[in-house]
């Protein structure tokens, strides 16, 4: 009988870590894919910031060049 309660017993607790490991490997899933979400959003929020920069750069070049224009008094 205390044979019989032991291996119920760790049957039980076979059964409940099985449980949770199957919970893990469902977590680890799901952060993989976040993971993955996550680097997507990061290439094109880097690709964005680029554009972003070099567009600055253009803009910031037009703007020195209206303002070597208005120094040297040339009408635009």
């Amino acid at each position: 009988m205390e044979n019989e309660n032991k291996v119920d017993g760790l049957v039980a607790e076979t059964e409940a870590w099985q449980a949770r490991c199957d919970e893990l490997t469902i977590v680890n899933e799901q952060l993989r894919e976040q993971r993955e979400n996550a680097r997507g959003l990061a290439q094109r929020l880097e690709e964005a910031l680029t554009q972003s920069e070099e567009k600055v750069k253009e803009l910031s070049a037009t703007v020195d060049r209206l303002r070597l224009h208005i120094q040297q008094g040339v009408e635009l």
